[in-house]
């Protein structure tokens, strides 16, 4: 008999490479609204939560969970871009919020890792680049004085943090857009052998 949390997170695609990034995405998207609800239950703990936050989180959640819903539904691709898309914006605006020396920039390379595995080596490049890129321009316009993020900005940001986050941003997209493109053409040529 199967589990009714089995039946919600079973992935009926056929195509074995779609099948395996959608059930990813699905992962993700749990994990996303898992870590949300963490974080505000430890805000609530530790008495920093605000109304808003709580608001944002439902919006999130819901959100998260749609594009999990619409990958489930087949729309692998358009579901992961969306995902891809909404973190890479949410944590370029948390990092241009709190600065360089703020943990939450090392979240960029959660859409990097999750663009390499479902949209290809070459989007996990080029969403490795964007996210650079964003790093480089919170560095330089916050140690420019253009604005003043919460923590102030140091010349750090600019010789250490930025190209250091960039090394590590291309050096992921190389190694899991690598592997996830040899799974890919295993599982291909597997499908076709059979």
């Amino acid at each position: 008999m199967t589990s009714p949390l089995r039946k919600i997170t079973a992935v009926p695609i056929a195509e074995p490479v779609a099948r395996g990034q959608a059930a990813l995405l699905l992962a993700v998207s749990v994990g996303l609204v898992t870590a949300v609800w963490l974080l505000i239950f430890t805000w609530l703990i530790s008495g920093d939560l605000e109304g808003a936050t709580v608001m944002a989180g439902l919006v999130f959640s819901g959100v998260v969970l749609g594009l999990g819903a619409l990958a489930r539904s087949g729309r692998v691709r358009l579901a992961a871009g969306l995902m891809v898309g909404l973190l890479t914006l949410l944590i370029a605006l948390d990092s241009a919020s709190y600065g360089l020396a703020a943990p939450g920039a090392a979240a960029f390379v959660l859409p990097v890792v999750l663009a390499a595995c479902c949209l290809g080596f070459g989007w996990g490049m080029a969403v490795a680049v964007v996210c650079a890129t964003a790093v480089w321009a919170i560095a330089w316009a916050t140690y420019a004085g253009w604005y003043a993020a919460y923590d102030p900005a140091t010349l750090s940001h600019l010789t250490f943090n930025a190209p250091f986050y960039t090394v590590i941003l291309l050096l992921t997209a190389v190694i899991v857009g690598a592997w996830s493109r040899y799974l890919v053409n295993l599982l291909t040529w597997q499908g076709a052998k059979e």
